[in-house]
């Protein structure tokens, strides 16, 4: 991401150097003749975009090309080339939250507001607000120092969560679970683990891209926290000289909680990239898997058919405060329109398609990445019940719901890694007890206060 920050930085200063090259260029004939280009960074993206366009053309006449530059380091690099030589596209998936900010702090995305200030309630209230400028991220993002605080770059397109756990329909069967039942509590999910490894002691397991050690901390171990604990002391867990932190009973007690893994992962799972890991269990190496609900498409390009998968949110354990735990969605990717397109009027009608109900069912179906457009009742018939399903976890109480979004609590600095190592350790390796993973973490969230 350093990298990205400073070719960014180079394409704020080449835009500055064109005046952001807001004129259009030689294209504006093209454009003006009812074509529009778009880039994405996810070639898995392309062929959903395209059945996209279809039905957009045949709705406005407009032909919309989609080309994608993978991976993340070349897209970056096409983007700075063609600012250079004013030739960005008229539409851009990007990083939501991150990306688009600081290209539009470049000067290269035009400012979404006017288009869609009146229409931001219809995609999911967690990521309504992620291509905002904000005060914040004004004094944070160096590319967005002569930005205008309330300028829109970019809306929510795509959108999920992590702490989603995938389970193999057919070892559920084979262990004699109820393959349409998914477990209701931890204890339960512990249960089916044991059952899964009884029947499969080599391939009936747990994968997790353990390799890069925060996955458990933040896809498995933060979710049960939060339900055990609820709100107020989940957030004391990680705060400034709290006696309620990672070694205090309560924090031993979710540590102990999440110990409780230890028999059921699969063989090598510390060895995992996440990828790996994913396609570990998509070739039934694993009865279970934890990632997010953009899994869902990699296990799908990975040949296993989501009707074979069962999937639900990490459980809550039994007797803690959060007995139906929800998830909050992040806006994973962001639709921009460039300062530089000939024909900026049609080109957001293009993105105003793309996240209407009927635009994101047509993608979503397509791709089985979630929409952030929030498509309520709709869901079933425009996305398919595989994708309905993770959908649901979405809403709910604002009480029931983990936000992985909302990190204001945490230490300015915090620094992923450091909590997932001492986890890692913990489970599945075993080199600490509960009570000794608590008190290193305490003793790493203080050392993050104190570098403030």
């Amino acid at each position: 991401m350093i990298g990205n920050r400073r070719i960014f930085a180079a394409v704020a200063a080449v835009a500055l150097a064109f005046g952001a090259a807001a004129c259009g260029g030689d294209d504006e004939g093209d454009a003006a003749g009812g074509s529009l280009t778009m880039w994405t960074f996810k070639r898995t993206h392309v062929e959903a975009l395209q059945q996209a366009a279809a039905a957009f053309k045949a709705k406005t006449g407009t032909e919309v090309k989609v080309e994608a530059y993978a991976p993340d380091d070349v897209f970056t690099a096409k983007i700075q080339s063609a600012a250079q030589t004013k030739d960005l596209p008229d539409v851009l998936e990007l990083h939501s939250g991150g990306e688009d900010l600081r290209v539009g702090g470049g000067g290269l995305l035009a400012d979404l507001k006017g288009d869609f200030d009146g229409k931001l309630d219809r995609f999911l209230p967690s990521t309504r607000e992620s291509g905002r400028v904000t005060q914040q991220r004004k004094d944070s993002v160096e590319e967005l120092s002569g930005a205008t605080v309330g300028s829109l770059y970019s809306v929510p397109f795509t959108a999920g969560t992590f702490g989603i756990v995938y389970a193999n329909k057919e070892k559920l069967k084979a262990a004699g679970l109820d393959p349409a039942k998914p477990p209701a509590t931890w204890e339960q999910f512990l249960d089916y683990l044991k059952a899964t490894t009884a029947a499969d002691k080599d391939q009936g397991g747990l994968s997790l891209g353990l390799k890069v050690t925060q996955t458990g901390f933040n896809w498995i171990y933060e979710q049960l926290a939060f339900a055990y604990l609820g709100q107020q002391k989940f957030v004391a867990l990680f705060g400034k000289g709290s006696a309620a932190g990672f070694g205090s009973p309560d924090g031993v007690k979710t540590l102990d909680l999440y110990a409780q893994l230890k028999p059921y992962w699969m063989p090598g799972a510390s060895a995992l990239g996440i990828d790996e890991a994913d396609i570990a269990f998509a070739q039934g190496k694993s009865a279970f898997n934890v990632g997010g609900t953009f899994t869902l498409a990699f296990l799908a390009q990975n040949n296993m058919k989501p009707e074979n998968v069962l999937a639900f949110p990490i459980p809550p354990a039994t007797g803690g405060a959060v007995s139906d735990l929800r998830l909050a969605p992040l806006a994973l990717t962001g639709l921009s329109v460039t300062s530089t397109s000939a024909n900026k009027d049609v080109a957001a009608r293009w993105v105003d398609f793309l996240t209407s109900p009927e635009g994101a069912g047509i993608f979503a179906k397509a791709s089985l990445d979630l929409p952030a457009t929030d498509l309520g009742t709709q869901a079933e018939s425009l996305i398919g019940p595989d994708l309905a399903a993770l959908q649901q976890f979405f809403t709910g109480p604002a009480q029931n719901t983990y936000d992985a979004g909302n990190r204001g609590f945490r230490p300015p600095d915090y620094d992923e890694v450091e909590m997932g190592d001492p986890l890692l350790k913990l489970s599945p390796l075993g080199e600490a007890d509960a009570a000794g993973t608590g008190r290193t973490l305490d003793t790493v969230i203080k050392a993050m206060w104190d570098a403030k």
